[in-house]
């Protein structure tokens, strides 16, 4: 519990009011029931601002904020810590230079940890693979005028190869092998972004933890995936998510996961 008062004192200076936005009464309400310590009030209030309105970083960092008084408050509910991390990721991807929002993740995913490792169970958060990471260092779009850029050095490579010599020649000998090499380092790359975008979510675990199927729903031989994990969401058959947890894939049930709105 002190280390839930920390992040309590850490945060509760920090509530977000929004600028002068034309946000509707659920935000205004939650706001007045934050700052009037009314928890259950304030979470229900910015949870139907999530159901109804398109998302807003300042409503989902409150709702993240309440839902951590509500643990401090000791009137914590199942999945209250990874609720609250779900709200900052998705604070986050709406404003991702938002330090508030990166410092109150860290102290919540931090929390989880620390009571997993008193409970004896691993602490360690997975990290993205490295093809994951690699796709990450670029936007799509960079991605992609890459992979033109490589495109058409391999298409003046093959027209200028063929004259006979030359400076023209010689430029065609040196564009094509480099064009054919960047062509088959870009374009996967942006075939990996144009994937994640279209094909897939963020979500985040919102139960104490979740111990993912295969396809054929047994159990996979790993560790569960614990509260507040940041989960790659892809396909949905019928209850269960099929999600991405650094290597790990597997199927989890829908209502585990919350999946992040980014506007």
């Amino acid at each position: 519990m002190a280390c839930v008062i920390v992040l309590f004192l850490a945060l509760s200076a920090s509530v977000a009011v929004a600028e002068e936005e034309a946000l509707p009464d659920f935000y205004a309400a939650g706001l007045a029931a934050l700052e009037a310590g009314r928890y259950e009030d304030a979470i229900a209030q910015y949870e139907a601002f999530a159901d109804r309105m398109p998302s807003h970083p300042d409503a989902s960092y409150n709702r993240g904020l309440a839902y951590v008084m509500r643990v401090r408050n000791d009137a914590e509910k199942p999945g209250d810590l990874g609720q609250a991390a779900a709200a900052f990721e998705e604070a986050l991807l709406m404003r991702p230079d938002d330090l508030e929002a990166e410092n109150a993740l860290k102290l919540v995913q931090g929390e989880v940890a620390r009571r997993r490792s008193r409970r004896g169970e691993d602490a360690v958060i997975a990290r993205p693979t490295l093809d994951r990471v690699v796709v990450g260092l670029a936007s799509e779009t960079t991605w992609a005028l890459a992979a033109v850029v490589a495109s058409l050095m391999l298409a003046a490579g093959m027209v200028l190869r063929r004259k006979k010599e030359g400076t023209g020649h010689l430029a065609g000998v040196i564009l094509l092998p480099l064009g054919a090499a960047l062509s088959l380092v870009f374009l996967p790359l942006y075939l990996g972004a144009r994937h994640l975008r279209l094909d897939t979510q963020v979500g985040v675990l919102v139960t104490r933890q979740a111990a993912p199927v295969d396809d054929r729903g047994g159990r996979l031989a790993v560790e569960p995936i614990p509260e507040a994990a940041r989960l790659e969401v892809g396909e949905r058959r019928g209850r269960l998510l099929h999600v991405r947890y650094g290597s790990l894939e597997g199927w989890l049930p829908a209502d585990t996961v919350r999946l992040l709105r980014p506007r």
